[in-house]
């Protein structure tokens, strides 16, 4: 059932026109920024907001807010928060739905996957790349940064792949265990009523010393409310268990480097990259300055570090060491012989790499 990336190319400008004629059912699921207040969930948006407008006076930047609307799973380093509306899910499944009935082809989702969709803006795609920029950007990467700070950095979570996944009985029924082609993941619960397809989690490459062969524990998304998401590294290995009834449809949210390099070894304490709740939640985005911080312009970030010395950052506040310790359960440094920066390229058709 492969599909060459040549053929998807070659019908690209044709199956983008007739997308284009056939319209789009909701059209302010593409422009997430504009429309916050339908789609992400009020209580991550105020949270968020708050630690934007702390950084961009200056600091101090208090995370106590955000950190609390990380809720436990059960299973270390995995973590649940309400992330969409109710609205957001409903229109996303009728957009799916609407996409669907055109006719036009839906490219599949990953080289595991054979139901869902790819959201962002690439041949047989859906062109949702703005949305997926947005959530990634604002929410996403801060985020996996302060769950995750010796593994997410400051430059490790710039680009995004966003697509959809669909277990039914019949269809994709499970997945086998891999990890992600991403630094961090997001995977979003849409909608109920189905029974089966537990997650199961066992250790994280390069930092635990034999992750395939870790103990398993399980999250259920049986007990998720639509819009709720998991939030775990990308190298965390996982699997899906059988769905046993109904449908259990994900929206997944792979964060990764530029050019999808994917950083695969935890951080040094000390090493340059790691972030401080400063540099996370600095209001760039909101502001349109990102990219021009990235270049080093403005003031801001030369090379992928933020302009001041560290000292500078303790003055405002800001731990350079995270000693607060963020959400991260694992301290641990990476196993014997792997103290390495590793990296690895994540495209969307990678055969080991699937989404639960």
């Amino acid at each position: 059932e492969f599909e060459a990336a040549d053929w998807w190319e070659e019908h690209a400008e044709t199956f983008a026109l007739a997308r284009s004629e056939w319209g789009r059912l909701h059209p302010g699921l593409y422009d997430l920024a504009a429309n916050e207040a339908d789609y992400i969930d009020p209580s991550l948006r105020a949270a968020v907001a708050a630690a934007e407008a702390a950084a961009m006076a200056g600091g101090p930047v208090d995370e106590a807010p955000l950190r609390s609307l990380l809720k436990p799973t059960g299973v270390a380093g995995v973590w649940r928060l309400q992330l969409f509306t109710p609205r957001f899910c409903a229109e996303l499944r009728e957009e799916l739905d609407h996409a669907a009935a055109s006719g036009v082809p839906i490219r599949r989702p990953n080289g595991m996957n054979r139901f869902g969709a790819i959201l962002e803006a690439v041949p047989g795609g859906l062109g949702m790349e703005g949305a997926m920029r947005h959530l990634a950007h604002r929410y996403g990467r801060p985020l996996s940064q302060m769950a995750f700070p010796s593994s997410v950095g400051l430059r490790d979570a710039d680009e995004h792949y966003g697509f959809v996944v669909r277990y039914r009985p019949g269809e994709d029924e499970s997945l086998a265990e891999h990890a992600d082609a991403s630094v961090a993941t997001i995977n979003v619960n849409l909608f109920d009523g189905f029974r089966g397809g537990r997650l199961t989690f066992k250790g994280t490459r390069f930092v635990d010393a034999d992750p395939r062969n870790a103990p398993a524990a399980a999250v259920d998304f049986e007990d998720f409310a639509p819009g709720e998401a998991l939030l775990h590294l990308g190298g965390h290995y996982h699997a899906a268990e059988p769905i046993q009834q109904g449908e259990r449809t994900n929206m997944v949210l792979w964060l990764m480097g530029e050019h999808g390099v994917v950083r695969v070894a935890p951080y040094e304490r000390g090493e340059r990259g790691r972030t401080t709740p400063l540099r996370r939640w600095g209001g760039a985005e909101a502001s349109g300055r990102w990219e021009a911080l990235l270049r080093g312009e403005d003031g801001g970030v030369a090379g992928g570090r933020e302009g001041g010395s560290e000292q500078q950052h303790q003055a405002r506040g800001e731990d350079a060491e995270e000693g607060e310790g963020g959400a991260e359960p694992r301290g641990a440094e990476p196993a014997a012989g792997r103290r390495v920066v590793g990296v690895a390229r994540a495209v969307g058709s990678l055969g080991e790499s699937g989404a639960v």
